[in-house]
């Protein structure tokens, strides 16, 4: 019975507004967990976003080439994880992979060991993109979450038709050398039968490079809570110390994409937060509570809606780009771009890769990584891409290589 309601969890996880309610801030006490993490260091080089007033760079965004390099696993866990969604990390001079739900399998006989609602693994290097070490989910640590439970979470978190879901569809923000946040959507499931977006909470991150220690601290349950845009649960981007922050309006509209920035060493006080209008082009310190479609507020207004994307500057395109994957589940990597994080942006929604599906059904929860191509290349060029891929009883995500010609 578990496992049949974690699957069909698994192909739901993509599907953003699965929340029809409108809820509160929840006065939950934060919660708070530390725990070891392997020390694997991949250092990358960091860019510094700085656009020129030069032209627009390769812009047919014509791929060369393509790269596949299968199912992300870790070969020396004796579970096998199945597992969607997620994003990565750079932090301490590590690279954290964070999923959403997982389900464990003893590898030498396929016993089903349970799941958990997220899991944490690393990065190994950056050439072999699908190769991780599981921090979580492996028999010495036991099946259990990356992200830690409220107190109200923590009451329903062993059962199998009502429970709490904690998940991410986009990469943290790094804020310091060893610290970071990263937005996750908080969903509440009701009997297996209808479900309960909250919105969705900032998790705050620090490691201890000395002793690996990676403590994950959540102040409220919920950061921002619908109609309101969960800022950060799209896609975010750093320039020059701030933090611009991207959230769909879930509620109205998936085609509109709302903005707030924050510098990055104050981002966890929402009192230093900013939020745009787009219709006047100006910033302020109130944040929009919508009570319809804002769509002339939207920093983007596409014509089709949006599932998941990332935010990046390219140095080989000399913009900021939006790689994405439209809620159309049609399997294709899309892309839009602009010259600042306000934009103008696109809406040309050019198709840069047409996946083909796998047997269960489209793939989702696609999300880009520029971080794994900046070493000795010019950041942007190539593009490590991750999905989730349905099989005909599992979903499990995949690494792939994309590089512009």
């Amino acid at each position: 019975m578990y496992l049949l309601h974690a699957l069909v969890v698994l192909v739901a996880c993509m599907d953003r507004t699965l929340g029809r309610a409108i809820a509160a801030r929840d006065p939950t006490p934060a919660a708070s967990t530390t725990y070891p993490i392997p020390s694997v260091l991949t250092p990358a080089r960091a860019t510094s976003p700085q656009f020129s007033q030069s032209p627009l760079m390769h812009s047919t965004y014509t791929v060369a080439s393509r790269a596949d390099y299968g199912k992300m696993v870790d070969p020396s866990n004796n579970y096998t994880l199945f597992r969607d969604g997620g994003g990565s990390c750079a932090i301490a001079n590590r690279t954290l992979w964070f999923f959403c739900d997982t389900l464990a399998y003893r590898t030498s006989d396929g016993k089903y060991m349970g799941a958990a609602s997220n899991s944490i693994s690393l990065a190994t290097n950056f050439s072999e993109p699908n190769v991780l070490k599981d921090a979580s989910c492996t028999p010495a640590t036991g099946i259990r979450p990356a992200m830690p439970w409220t107190s109200v979470e923590a009451t329903v978190a062993g059962s199998p038709t009502n429970r709490y879901a904690l998940w991410s569809y986009t990469n943290c923000v790094p804020t310091g050398d060893n610290t970071a946040v990263h937005f996750w959507i908080v969903t509440k499931f009701n009997s297996g039968s209808s479900t309960r977006t909250y919105g969705n909470t900032m998790a705050q991150y620090s490691l201890d490079p000395t002793t690996n220690q990676f403590t994950v601290t959540r102040d409220t349950q919920v950061t921002f809570a619908p109609p309101t845009y969960t800022y950060g649960s799209f896609a975010n981007v750093v320039v020059n110390g701030v933090a611009y922050l991207y959230g769909l309006d879930t509620k109205y509209s998936k085609n509109d994409a709302h903005l707030a920035k924050a510098p990055v060493n104050t981002i966890a006080d929402l009192s230093t937060w900013q939020y745009y209008n787009a219709s006047s082009g100006t910033w302020s310190s109130t944040m929009p509570v919508p009570t319809a479609r804002q769509q002339s507020a939207a920093v983007i207004r596409n014509s089709i809606p949006f599932s998941t994307g990332t935010v990046f500057f390219s140095e080989y395109h000399n913009a900021f780009l939006l790689v994405f994957l439209d809620n159309w589940a049609d399997s294709k990597f899309r892309v839009l771009s602009a010259p600042s994080p306000v934009g103008p942006w696109t809406t040309n929604n050019l198709v840069i890769w047409a996946m083909t599906p796998g047997p269960g059904g489209y793939d989702y929860g696609g999300v880009a990584h520029p971080i794994y191509y900046t070493n000795d290349a010019q950041a942007g060029k190539s593009l490590m891409l991750h999905y989730s891929y349905q099989n005909t009883s599992t979903t499990y995500t995949v690494a792939s290589q994309l590089t512009f010609a």
